[in-house]
C-alpha cells in the first residue's frame, strides 16, 4: 500500500491510496482497480475498498452521500448499492 505524507503548516496529513498498492497486492482482483475508475469518471469521489472478498466498496456519490457498493464479480458492474447513512436515502 503507499502512503504519502503531507505536512501543512498546521499539522500533518496522510494519505492512503489503496487502489495504487491494487497492482502490488495479488489478493485484491484486477478488476476493482478498472471499477475504481470507472466509479470516479461517473462522479463518484474517495472510492476506497473495504472488502476484498465480497467486493465491497464505499464512495461518495454526486449528491455528496456515502454509498456502500457491492460489484458483481464477472461484469464489474454495480450489484447493490446501499446508502451508509440513512437520511441520505
Amino acid at each position: 500500500m503507499r502512503i504519502a505524507i503531507f505536512a501543512t503548516g498546521l499539522g500533518l496529513a496522510v494519505l492512503v491510496q489503496p487502489w495504487a498498492a491494487a497492482a502490488q497486492d495479488a489478493a485484491v482482483p484486477g478488476y476493482l482497480e478498472g471499477v475504481a475508475s470507472q466509479l470516479q469518471e461517473n462522479g463518484y469521489r474517495h472510492v476506497r475498498l473495504v472488502d476484498t472478498a465480497a467486493r465491497r466498496i464505499v464512495a461518495f456519490d454526486r449528491n455528496g452521500s456515502e454509498v456502500a457498493l457491492t460489484i458483481h464479480p464477472r461484469n464489474g458492474s454495480i450489484s447493490s448499492l446501499d446508502y451508509v447513512r440513512s437520511h441520505d436515502r
